[in-house]
């Protein structure tokens, strides 16, 4: 199995100040010590072993203070030699096609033979696309005319594209990528709802999960692609899914990661639902967060106590249970783990990443991946 690791930075410290509309002071700890930090975190990771770093993307608030994540991977390409790059994910639909398919191809030249994982997706807080200048209520059409420009873009030496809402004229990509033809062929797609998911599949798109739900409802969602795949006549998909993790040596050091995680709900609570944010009434394809919006700290505990069998959060071998035994429900082909965030402290933030890197990595990364009948739906068999 692939074992990648998220590097990003959450200024956790700062949602009181944000929550309270309190911008007469900075905050408390800098945006820049913490990136510091995250970046120091970043640096372990291919010394360690693992085999990749991956970003993602958000504006305005202190959670996952990343902005485009192609740069922020075009840095990682610098400062390492051996590990794959990947998105989880580019929101499609703050991008102009051609400028993300160029960004693509430049770090694909910049990886010098080595990959990057896309993943994509369509984002979800309002005050994000409102600060952005993009109609939350037309993301489904935002993003699959970028995804489709991307596709036509790769391997092209001349394309156009011919979209709801982007009309390119005949250009080309350069610098022309290393890989140029392979580097939509696997693109991972985070959706939440059946029609999405039936979208995903119709434009050829894989899974990604890029929360973690509880088991049961993992597995489904599972077994729901690919039976829509099945009946497209396409074979089952093996998703990518990220998940929180805090290795200890004991039980009760690992309930330490819990409260972290719990910390971590809330802190997303905060930027995709109350922080501000308009709200989602009315907003066609958002009709699922609504029941979202006046969450409370009850619903991260919730949450929390529904994923305790799904997070890699507790002790080695705990860990290594749990993903195998998500790997046998999900048909799970490529792991990525959080490692900082919640407020962790760099120190312990970095036991963890080494402890796990001993002791559960070489099992992760020897970790057969086949696909298994209970991840294929009802069509299975």
């Amino acid at each position: 199995m692939h074992c990648g690791v998220m590097v990003t930075g959450y200024n956790q410290g700062d949602w009181e100040r944000l929550m309270a509309g309190d911008y007469e002071r900075p905050p408390t700890v800098s945006d820049a010590e913490n990136m510091d930090n995250t970046l120091y975190m970043g640096d372990l990771v291919e010394p360690l072993g693992y085999d990749s770093i991956w970003a993602t993307e958000h504006y305005g608030s202190a959670y996952s203070m990343q902005p485009n994540p192609l740069q922020y991977l075009a840095y990682w390409a610098g400062r390492t030699e051996r590990i794959d790059m990947g998105t989880a994910v580019i929101v499609a639909p703050w991008w102009n096609p051609v400028r993300l398919a160029s960004e693509i191809s430049m770090l694909d030249i910049l990886l010098k033979g080595r990959r990057l994982h896309l993943g994509i997706g369509r984002g979800v807080a309002p005050h994000e696309y409102a600060s952005l200048g993009y109609p939350i209520e037309e993301s489904h059409k935002y993003f699959y005319d970028v995804v489709n420009a991307l596709k036509a873009s790769d391997g092209a030496e001349r394309f156009s594209f011919d979209g709801e809402v982007y009309q390119i004229p005949e250009t080309t990509i350069r610098p022309q990528a290393r890989h140029k033809g392979d580097l939509t062929t696997r693109i991972k797609a985070a959706f939440s709802t059946k029609a999405s998911a039936q979208l995903a599949a119709e434009n050829g798109l894989g899974q990604m999960f890029v929360s973690g739900d509880n088991f049961d409802e993992m597995t489904a969602s599972v077994q729901q692609f690919n039976g829509i795949r099945a009946d497209l006549g396409l074979p089952p998909d093996q998703p990518t899914t990220l998940l929180w993790m805090y290795c200890a040596e004991t039980e009760a050091e690992a309930e330490e990661g819990w409260e972290y995680f719990h910390k971590q709900l809330t802190a997303a609570q905060h930027h995709y639902f109350e922080w501000n944010n308009p709200g989602f009434e009315g907003v066609h394809g958002y009709e699922e967060y609504l029941e979202k919006q006046t969450a409370d700290v009850g619903v991260a505990d919730a949450s929390l106590e529904a994923r305790r069998n799904t997070q890699p959060i507790g002790t080695p071998d705990q860990i290594i249970s749990k993903i195998k035994a998500l790997q046998e429900a999900i048909s799970l082909e490529t792991l990525v783990v959080h490692v900082f965030y919640g407020g962790m402290p760099r120190d312990k933030a970095e036991k963890s990443l080494r402890l796990f890197a001993e002791k559960v990595l070489p099992a992760i990364q020897a970790m057969d991946t086949p696909i298994h009948v209970s991840s294929l739906g009802p069509r299975a068999g």
